[in-house]
């Protein structure tokens, strides 16, 4: 064989070879997507608290299920906001790992519960994405997989959340490499067939992770418009909102019919059984399919609003800028100085704070403008006439009832209860009207007749005052009916 020619038996031996393995690529990179999870759970036994003295502190605690736990707050986080906030997801974890394993203390949840979100966002490696290699069958070379498991961006309002990404709702939704509208149409197949069959504990399982489908399906538009919002001239609307919007609009459609056939079928069933249980599952069955019914209403209101918000996302596009080559600060500057060692951004912190901030260019004296403000001959101030305005003599305001008529209704009052009865306040003031006393005289006797209730400040000594529990109305006056009774009586 000369140099450089190639045996033909190699090549078709090589050629064979590489013609015989199974394309399992994605098997692989879907696998991979749990890696992180499962590393948490194979070396959590070398970690501890914060002083790292206890090392049984995951002894007894479950790291799969309080990563998936934490992806199930954040995916029901995305339908009434862009996700959850730090302290929601490591109260929540905390909670659960105090529930899995009793004899933590809140201290030690916490950090369980910080442990299970820094695996989860790769804090191991500054947040950086997550990257491992596979064997590519097809090209038989090896390949790297890059992800991220949540992102933690801010909201409209600036406020930083945690949600799944697409990886992050393969990894909660069971390796089903899917799309949301054809997942959701294969779950709601399933979920029909084990309602015929009567398996209701499974489908309430099946319906749930259909919702959470549904929920992925939702943040794909919103993602988008988001995206528009932070860096508009990023979407294209033909080729990033169109065709998801139509889509969504035949997925709605095509759900609505489905939801309501499945309501009915859920309350035949529920007519018909007897069980405590199985009517217990269903119950939640119709909540959660009422719970996706709402999501998909929330869908609509995405898919009508969408038009508009995108367009005022694209106002921005129009503004005057001079045509620049340099990148996005937000999205591909800010991330690579964030991941700078230490030392190099306490070198260089000043300048990169300066950097952060728009030029302040100095302002400089122009020779004519100087020379018009010393020509300039300043006004003289003008002396304001003092004016103390119109002078008003003070008159107080005079009393409501006066001495003589407050001294006649003491002198009535006195001679009522000189006879020894119990009298109440209607009692009083309808006898008041009887006797022919005015108006004003009767509202001073009622004025009187409640400021007795206080011992200390009745005239009355001999009298007293107790309530009733009843209420008088009368056209002068209503409230609590007092009752005004002689001591040597109440003896």
């Amino acid at each position: 064989m000369t140099d450089g020619a190639l045996d033909p038996v190699s090549v078709a031996l090589t050629i064979s070879a590489s013609s015989s393995l199974l394309d399992l690529s994605r098997q692989q990179r879907n696998l991979l997507l749990l890696r992180p999870v499962f590393q948490l759970e194979r070396y959590k036994m070398m970690l501890g608290d914060e002083g790292g003295a206890d090392r049984t502190l995951f002894q007894g605690v479950d790291t799969h299920y309080l990563a998936l736990s934490a992806l199930d707050l954040m995916m029901e986080a995305t339908t009434i906001s862009s996700g959850s906030t730090s302290a929601d997801v490591l109260m929540h974890l905390a909670e659960v790992a105090m529930r899995m394993k009793p004899s933590l203390s809140t201290s030690q949840g916490r950090r369980v519960a910080e442990v299970v979100l820094d695996a989860l966002d790769n804090k191991a490696n500054n947040h950086r994405e997550f990257s491992f290699d596979y064997f590519d069958a097809p090209t038989c070379s090896t390949k790297s997989v890059r992800f991220r498991l949540v992102r933690f961006e801010p909201d409209p309002e600036d406020l930083y959340r945690y949600r799944p990404t697409a990886e992050g709702y393969l990894v909660y939704l069971g390796m089903l490499d899917l799309s949301p509208e054809d997942s959701q149409e294969l779950m709601e197949k399933m979920l029909d067939l084990l309602v015929q069959r009567g398996r209701f504990e499974a489908a309430l399982e099946i319906a749930r992770r259909a919702r959470k489908l549904s929920i992925e399906y939702r943040q794909l538009i919103r993602d988008r418009l988001y995206q528009a919002y932070r860096a508009p001239g990023s979407v294209n609307w033909t080729r990033d909102m169109s065709g998801r919007l139509e889509a969504a609009r035949v997925h709605v459609r095509q759900r609505q019919a489905e939801d309501t056939r499945m309501e009915e079928a859920v309350a035949e069933s529920l007519i018909k059984a007897d069980e405590v249980r199985t009517r217990q599952s269903l119950i939640q069955l119709r909540e959660t399919l009422h719970s996706a019914s709402l999501l998909r209403l929330q869908l609509v209101t995405d898919i009508t609003e969408s038009n508009e918000r995108f367009i005022e996302a694209q106002r921005a596009v129009f503004r005057t800028r001079k045509p620049t080559g340099l990148p996005d600060l937000e999205p591909q500057l800010l991330p690579q100085l964030v991941n700078l060692p230490i030392q190099t951004l306490v070198a260089e912190g000043d300048i990169f704070i300066s950097a952060l901030y728009p030029p302040a260019w100095p302002k400089v004296y122009d020779l004519n403008s100087v020379f018009t403000v010393l020509l300039e001959q300043p006004a003289e101030d003008a002396v304001a006439e003092e004016d103390d305005g119109d002078m008003t003599v003070f008159e107080p305001i005079p009393d409501q009832f006066p001495k003589e008529l407050v001294q006649q209704a003491h002198e009535w009052l006195g001679s009522m209860f000189a006879t020894g009865v119990t009298l109440r306040v209607d009692q009083v003031l309808e006898a008041a009207e009887d006797a022919g006393l005015d108006r004003t005289l009767r509202r001073c006797l009622v004025l009187i007749l409640f400021r007795s209730f206080a011992q200390s400040e009745s005239e009355f000594k001999d009298v007293h005052v107790q309530l009733t529990g009843t209420e008088f109305m009368l056209d002068i006056a209503q409230g609590d009916n007092l009752e005004f009774v002689q001591q040597g009586e109440k003896q």
